[in-house]
């Protein structure tokens, strides 16, 4: 296995697809509310989702007696393979 080394092994995301900032947004809600229901019925703690330029993460965060739901967008992020 072979594990990229960041940054030399990474390439950036880029957008391929002519999606208009505001189609893309729609998109990344859609998206959001389709994880978190998802994590909710299956009882999941990491949720995570990649398209075009896009990288979301949600996070069920415990603390004290209480939970919720941390979200990160990453637009034109970098990424590795591993192959």
């Amino acid at each position: 296995m072979n594990i990229p080394k960041y940054p030399m092994d990474f390439n950036d995301s880029i957008r391929s697809k002519k999606t208009s900032e505001e189609d893309l947004n729609h998109k990344i809600n859609v998206e959001v509310e389709n994880m978190i229901r998802f994590m909710s019925e299956n009882n999941t703690n990491n949720h995570s989702v990649a398209f075009e330029d896009v990288l979301i993460i949600i996070d069920r965060i415990y603390e004290d007696d209480d939970s919720y739901f941390e979200i990160s967008v990453a637009k034109q992020h970098s990424r590795g393979l591993v192959r």
